[in-house]
């Protein structure tokens, strides 16, 4: 017989928020979104610590989450640096995102369609993007959140977890997609156009649907 652990609410501590080095690893993000570190560049713990205003060890440990997910690189004789973001990468980005996207939809439409609060959460969603205009970092964040509830809706840990695998290379394109765009009008409507097809379209729509809202993602210019 299998042995139950009964714990009480005070036997785990709560989740906080992000850790120190998840912020690192974001604003390391940022930066390649921004232009502002090029593919291949090479990251030094001890610059990017004094330029966070951090010690070492969050940025190690930075280092070490964004290796573990493919967005640097690390060679012993060339050092750490951003991994080459080329059209191989979008193309790769692009089909593992509308796998995931389609299976997270199916099961949020079900769920959006019989709990008006699901959809209340992704109209805050837009409603973010929306007041995000102006900054493009801003606005693509506020697009990651839109897609991150979504998979959360879901009820599914396996697709929010492969999402928020995926989520830091997603925010990176959706800077080189928005780069120079001026039209932020486009992408609250883009993903008032997803909610839609979630409450009304068939499956087949809703794939259709998740086609047109990714394509970008097949596009590349860095």
């Amino acid at each position: 017989m299998n042995a139950v652990l009964s714990l009480d609410q005070a036997a785990l501590a709560p989740l906080s928020s992000a850790t120190l080095a998840d912020q690192v690893a974001d604003r390391i993000v940022e930066a390649i979104a921004g232009r502002r570190l090029a593919s291949e560049a090479r990251l030094i713990e001890t610059e990017l610590a004094a330029a966070l205003h951090v010690s070492r060890v969050p940025v190690r440990e930075a280092i070490r989450i964004l290796t573990s997910q493919g967005i640097v690189v690390a060679n012993p004789r060339r050092g750490v640096r951003v991994a080459t973001f080329d059209a191989a990468w979008a193309r790769q980005l692009h089909d593992a995102r509308v796998a995931i996207e389609r299976l997270g939809a199916h099961l949020a439409a079900e769920i959006c369609r019989r709990d008006p609060s699901a959809v209340t959460r992704l109209e805050a969603c837009v409603a973010g993007i929306e007041a995000a205009k102006g900054d493009w970092l801003s606005v693509n964040r506020a697009d990651i959140a839109f897609h991150a509830t979504l998979f959360e809706i879901a009820g599914s840990p396996l697709m929010l977890t492969l999402w928020h695998a995926i989520s830091r290379h997603v925010l990176i394109m959706f800077s080189i997609e928005t780069y120079r765009d001026v039209d932020f009008d486009r992408v609250v409507k883009e993903h008032r156009v997803y909610i839609d097809a979630l409450l009304h379209e068939t499956p087949q729509g809703i794939d259709e649907e998740i086609d047109r809202h990714v394509a970008g993602l097949r596009t590349f210019e860095f």
